[in-house]
């Protein structure tokens, strides 16, 4: 397992924090066309429907181009349907092809397959799927355009784990699909209570992450190679979305500003050089754009780190546009220069 997490390492630095064309953000789950108005309200640019309705879709599909969104959707039903050919037209981000086919054993022929039939209806169609582990990447990376990886592990799991899953699928990538080079890594975080999902421990542990884990993990996933983020889910189990909890989506809001306000640098910034002297401890990312040096500084330690290295650099984001002494564990700085 050390090696896989030092072969991850390597490959994400390498592949994984290249220059990104766009970077969406959205979130998963929504199901109505009028829930799109608070989505873009909120500052996010995409979706994910698991609606497959032709007639529900072709509804979403009018409401985000609307709004400007995009939309991840499977084409199972519209394929061969009377509305295939106008959704070559529709805003769609990318053809989902499968929800973790390592959990559900999917041969990896049959995704292929699922892969093919869209590129056959539509070639210039992007497509896409979602793995539950990163590992998995090792045995699919090679199918589709795009790769996500879904990783929730508040409050049972590290949160550094989520660093962790999404460099294994930069890496899974850069070996099983080396010819398409820098395939798109898309990160899905959490944004829901284990206690209201079946669990395999008992008793069920639980707990909704704070805006800190959730920009801790955000920060961590770009960090590591993510050139896009979505969030799980809109709607809880409970069947109450997340803008009727506004102490719930102010956190995703909130987040959405952050990644807006650096757009610019992950969609055009080009690969930096981190400062000397950073310690050993820190998960840094260092980007160049528009004649600025930009800095995204993690602590995945558990104790303080020292910020001497960056002595010079600003704080974005934060209250005071001064560098503090140290940066806490689990804590995230974006630094200019």
């Amino acid at each position: 397992m050390k090696k896989l997490l030092l072969l991850t390492g390597l490959l994400a630095g390498l592949c994984g924090l290249a220059r990104a064309e766009e970077f969406p953000l959205g979130f998963y789950g929504i199901g109505a066309p009028a829930e799109l108005a608070a989505l873009k309200q909120a500052g996010f640019n995409s979706f994910h429907t698991y609606a497959q309705d032709p007639a529900r879709l072709a509804e979403l599909a009018a409401e985000a181009k609307k709004q400007g969104l995009k939309m991840l959707a499977y084409p199972d039903r519209v394929i061969g349907s009377s509305y295939e050919g106008a959704a070559r037209r529709w805003p769609v981000l990318g053809w989902y092809l499968f929800d973790e086919p390592e959990v559900k054993k999917l041969p990896l022929a049959s995704l292929q397959a699922l892969d093919k039939r869209v590129k056959d209806w539509n070639p210039r169609a992007r497509t896409v799927f979602v793995m539950g582990e990163g590992v998995a990447a090792f045995t699919y990376a090679g199918v589709a355009d795009a790769l996500m990886v879904d990783w929730y592990p508040v409050p049972h799991l590290r949160l550094e784990s989520v660093g962790e899953q999404v460099g294994m699928v930069a890496a899974g990538a850069a070996i099983q699909d080396p010819v398409r080079k820098n395939k798109p890594v898309w990160a899905v975080l959490q944004a829901f209570d284990w206690i209201n999902y079946p669990q395999r421990r008992s008793p069920r542990v639980g707990g909704f992450p704070t805006f800190d884990q959730v920009r801790y993990m955000t920060w961590l996933a770009v960090a590591r190679g993510a050139s896009g983020v979505f969030y799980f889910t809109y709607n809880g189990s409970d069947g109450i979305p997340l803008p009727a909890r506004p102490e719930r989506w102010d956190i995703y809001g909130r987040m959405a500003a952050e990644l807006n306000g650096f757009r610019k640098v992950l969609e055009k910034g080009k690969p930096g050089v981190a400062p000397a002297g950073l310690p050993e401890g820190f998960a840094a990312r260092a980007l160049r754009q528009g004649g600025r040096d930009y800095l995204i500084l993690l602590n995945p330690t558990a104790a303080p780190l020292p910020l001497e290295a960056v002595k010079g650099w600003r704080p974005l984001f934060e209250l005071s546009r001064y560098l503090p002494g140290t940066l806490p564990p689990q804590k995230a700085l974006i630094l200019e220069k």
